[in-house]
């Protein structure tokens, strides 16, 4: 036993997978089974061949015995005939000759390919045949009444035939002595086979009996025990146990085992972290039995409801309950364990304090546990950012039902699902006619495109969304009645958990265009029934101040100095008012040319020339060579205007400097002073309408606000930017940028990337 333990130790160490180790269950005895159906096969092989060998024996024997009394008969008859010359022996005679050579070819065909047997029978054949020639001889001796013939061989074959009779002796017994012995020996054999067969079956069986018993152990050893231990531990995992350590072997076994302890180590690790989880949730995580009754809860209760642990266990869940939320709760309850599954209520919850709390539970009932295992969610936060929501949502509401603004909401492809009450009254619809149709059906466009076409439609609202998408553009609306009247509209992008929304703001512009309109016509009655006049007025204080009429007293020249001056200044302001106009309108002409810089300085200084010397203020324009694509007039314009403002700002005895540079392929002008600054605060402001840093200015300094408006138009309408660098007490620095030159080949730079490039020295 001990060796075969050691066997089996050494076929452990093989290191063999099950499958190997069940291959040899299978082909061990399978082996054993073929080795000994082949030993069998030839054991009985052996005894058929000696039976075959005695019945071979046996037949040469008989045949040979058969042949002897051949001869012998046919002597009888031979002699029987010489004396009775009877037809009897005649026919015996005959008969017995003509079977002697067949009994000779059968003998020949016992004996086979036996080369010395077969030696032996064509002597037997020669003898025989010799003896046959000598019988043959004498019959005929005998049937042709030859008597003395026939005594005479008689005599000699009687002699003849004792010879031929003790070779063919000699020979048959030469032939049937191996055979006799092998008679002799024949049963001895036999018995000695069926001895060895028996033998051999009955070992065989024995055999093969301890090979599969050994075979058995051998897979109890090393399949059967480990797999227990396998067994053994699946029930210590079960009952939280310390499992078994590892089976040896690197078979499937041992893989297992190994994956069953790594199996177990990550529950352990999983359980360890669930707790950890559980034990630092926010949300209260329990279990609660038939009775009602708290078995188990985590940390969170305290943080949540005040309470702790040991107080909590073994308390009834119904008694945290707000009174007036037990009925609902018990429902909620008897539903969960009626269903037995997962269901979610919410409900109110006393804290030891005796403050409330809103709670939704998820609860879960185990029938066999027989708990419900429940999750208290504190939802206290939520509902009031609920509540929030909805104030918000109604208060939302109200102000787009009290918006003077159109609001019309419209899916992403462009089908309108609401509109506020102004949107109504603009377009004379209710919500309910308009919702699902296109918002096609709201402009005057639909007249041009049919809303029953998805190709119109999409090609509509994709032109809609390029043109209006945050930046207002004008169109023409249409009313119910099918009335054209003119619209702003802007489109607005609004996400939401049930995809792209668009806002699309409506505002009538009606009331607007009229009031253009009659700002036109003033304009236009300013421009003729009043500029005409003032210059005529103009024309004549001016003869009048120069003495044209006469000389006047010192007293009403003085007079008619300040009506001139308020007829200039209301000139100006006509003039000013029409630039504006014009310039919003886009009617200002311009002609664009390229200009040599330096033109435009001379002639700007020329023109302030004797304003600055009358406020005893020095001008400095640096010479440049710089070439601009622009109109001379209008920025001759802008640049008297500049100087005038740095002129009237700056303190007697001043200086005002001009200088420029390239940047980008833009030409930039500044202007710079050294008067009051500009506070930040007005910074972007200046370049409005009527707009001036300080309300006194425009009694103190003159002027009307408009001045620095008409610049940026003017500035903007070439391309270019305008403004102002300042910092208050410590001067100011106007400037404004256009294009250079103009030629084919020049790069085309916008205004951002020269302000980049040229932003340290502005």
């Amino acid at each position: 036993m001990n060796s075969m333990n050691s066997i089996i130790d050494q076929v452990q160490r093989l290191n063999l997978k099950i499958v190997h180790k069940g291959a040899i269950l299978v082909l061990v005895p399978l082996v054993f089974e073929l080795i000994f159906i082949c030993v069998l096969t030839g054991l009985v092989q052996g005894a058929e061949q000696e039976i075959k060998q005695q019945v071979r024996s046996k037949a040469i024997i008989s045949q040979s015995n058969t042949l002897s009394k051949s001869i012998y008969d046919a002597g009888v008859a031979l002699v029987g005939y010489s004396v009775t010359k009877s037809a009897l022996f005649d026919e015996r005679f005959n008969k017995v000759v003509k079977q002697i050579p067949e009994d000779l070819d059968e003998l020949r065909s016992i004996v086979g390919e036996n080369p010395r047997q077969q030696d032996v029978v064509e002597n037997i054949k020669k003898i025989t045949m010799n003896g046959v020639e000598m019988l043959n001889q004498t019959k005929s001796a005998i049937d042709s009444n030859r008597v003395d013939i026939a005594h005479f061989r008689a005599r000699h074959m009687y002699k003849e035939m004792r010879n031929i009779a003790d070779n063919l002796q000699e020979e048959l017994k030469q032939l049937t002595e191996t055979e006799r012995k092998i008679e002799r020996e024949s049963p001895e054999k036999q018995s000695r086979s069926r001895t060895i067969l028996l033998v051999f079956i009955f070992g065989g069986v024995i055999t093969n009996i301890v090979i599969a018993l050994l075979l058995l152990w051998f897979f109890a050893r090393s399949v059967k025990d480990r797999l227990d231990v396998l067994t053994d531990n699946s029930y210590r995992l079960a009952q939280s146990q310390p499992l078994n350590p590892l089976v040896g072997g690197n078979d499937e076994i041992s893989h297992l085992d190994s994956v069953f302890h790594s199996m177990a180590e990550a529950l352990t690790e999983a359980t360890r972290k669930e707790r950890a989880v559980i034990d630092n949730a926010v949300d209260v995580i329990c279990s609660i039995d038939t009775d009602g009754k708290f078995v188990a809860v985590n940390p969170a209760c305290f943080e949540n409801w005040g309470y702790t642990q040991m107080e909590i266990v073994g308390k009834r869940f119904i008694e945290l309950i707000a009174p007036q939320d037990i009925g609902e709760t018990i429902k909620a309850v008897r539903a969960i364990r009626a269903q037995e599954g997962d269901l979610q209520f919410e409900n109110r919850v006393r804290r030891k304090d005796g403050t409330e709390t809103t709670v939704s539970w998820s609860a879960y009932w185990s029938e066999k546990e027989k708990a419900m295992f429940c999750v208290a969610h504190d939802i206290s936060q939520r509902k009031t950012a609920e509540e929030a929501v909805k104030a918000s949502e109604s208060r939302i509401r109200s102000i787009m039902n009290h918006m003077i603004v159109g609001l019309v909401i419209v899916d992403s492809s462009g089908r309108i699902e609401s509109m506020n009450p102004q949107a109504e009254k603009i377009f004379g619809f209710t919500t309910a006619e308009l919702e699902g149709r296109h918002v096609l059906c709201l402009f005057a466009d639909s007249k041009f495109y049919s809303e029953a076409k998805i190709q119109d439609t999409d090609t509509f609202w994709q032109t809609l969304s390029d043109q209006a998408q945050n930046k207002i553009k004008e169109y023409e609306g249409l009313t119910k009645r099918g009335d054209e009247f003119p619209i702003e509209v802007l489109l607005s992008e609004l996400n939401t958990h049930e995809g792209a929304r668009f806002i699309v703001n409506v505002v009538d512009v009606s009331e607007r265009k009229e009031v253009e309109r009659l700002k036109k016509e003033f304009v236009a009655t300013v421009s003729h029934e009043l500029r005409t006049p003032l210059t005529s007025i103009r024309g004549s204080l001016t003869l009048l101040s120069v003495g044209a009429l006469g000389a006047l007293p010192e007293q009403a020249q003085k007079v008619i100095s300040i009506a001139e001056r308020n007829t200039l200044r209301l000139i100006g302001l006509i003039n000013d008012i029409l630039d504006i106009e014009k310039l919003e309108a886009g009617k200002l002409d311009m002609v664009f040319v390229n200009t040599g810089l330096q033109d435009i300085l001379d002639r700007s200084e020329q023109a302030v020339a004797a304003f600055a010397q009358a406020d005893n203020i020095s001008i400095d324009i640096r010479q440049s060579d710089k070439i601009v694509y622009a109109d001379a007039d209008r920025i001759v314009q802008v640049l008297v205007n500049l100087l005038s403002n740095a002129i009237k700002f700056s303190p007697p005895g001043g200086f005002v400097e001009v200088f420029t540079e390239e940047t980008f392929g833009f030409i930039t002008v500044k202007v710079v002073d050294k008067g009051r600054g500009v506070p930040e605060a007005f910074k972007k402001l200046l370049f409005q309408r009527f707009q001036q840093v300080e309300a006194s200015d425009s009694k103190k300094k003159g002027g009307t606000g408009l001045g620095l408006a008409i610049c940026k138009g003017i500035i903007e309408q070439h391309g270019g930017h305008i403004g102002v660098d300042s910092e208050e007490g410590k001067g100011s620095t106007f400037w404004f940028k256009i294009p250079a030159m103009h030629t084919d080949s020049t790069l085309v730079v916008n205004v951002q990337e020269a302000e980049a490039g040229s932003g340290a020295s502005q």
